[in-house]
């Protein structure tokens, strides 16, 4: 496996390369740069789309970044299901009920949850979904926290989406040790870290 070069497959997969005409252009959503760096010493630094002016309000965001290429299959607690077909499910926290109606019916790729009755305990879904890679994104209820429920949820979406014969990835940013915990229990293989510099909105610029 050539880390450095799946690497480049995540960040093209997170931040899609916007399309300039010419059969080019660099990484989407307000990205200006991103450097990948692999645990073996290699590094490569990727143009985005956004240009850089000394006016720019700029952030700087670091991820750790791993390959779910083998993971652990868990069984559901006792008191939950595992599912994966649409249902009466409430949706969790920060899901709209647009956003919810779409993965529900398809329109987010495959997706895998514990439920409590027809609560959402822990779900993983596709964050980012190409036709080469996906991006796992998980989320636990708060109340649900502590239990081991996420390490199921994305061992189960990644056995469900390796029938597609994608590359999946799972990210967390540098600070998130908890979902650095998950990734290990899942036996997700370490690739290195995503460096992205982004233009932030106007919104966001820092006082």
């Amino acid at each position: 496996m050539d880390a450095l070069k799946v690497l480049q497959l995540e960040a093209e997969t997170i931040w899609p390369p916007v399309d300039d005409g010419f059969g080019g252009g660099g990484l989407g959503d307000n990205t200006i740069a991103v450097t990948a760096v692999t645990y073996d010493g290699q590094s490569i630094t990727m143009a985005g789309a956004t240009p850089l002016s000394p006016d720019t309000a700029v952030a700087v965001s670091i991820a750790r970044c791993w390959l779910l290429e083998r993971t652990t299959s868990y069984a559901a607690p006792p008191g939950l299901r595992l599912v994966s077909t649409a249902g009466s499910y409430q949706p969790p926290s920060r899901w709209s009920t647009t956003e919810w109606y779409s993965l529900m019916n398809g329109g987010q790729g495959p997706w895998v949850a514990l439920v409590d009755g027809d609560r959402v305990q822990s779900l993983a879904h596709c964050a980012r979904l190409t036709q080469q890679a996906a991006e796992v994104g998980v989320q636990t209820e708060d109340e649900a926290r502590g239990r081991g429920l996420a390490s199921v949820t994305v061992s189960a979406w990644a056995e469900l989406m390796r029938q597609r014969g994608l590359t999946l990835f799972y990210s967390a940013l540098e600070a998130n040790q908890s979902s650095h915990r998950v990734a290990a229990k899942c036996h997700a293989t370490p690739l290195g870290r995503l460096s992205r510099v982004f233009a932030q909105p106007s919104s966001e610029e820092p006082r």
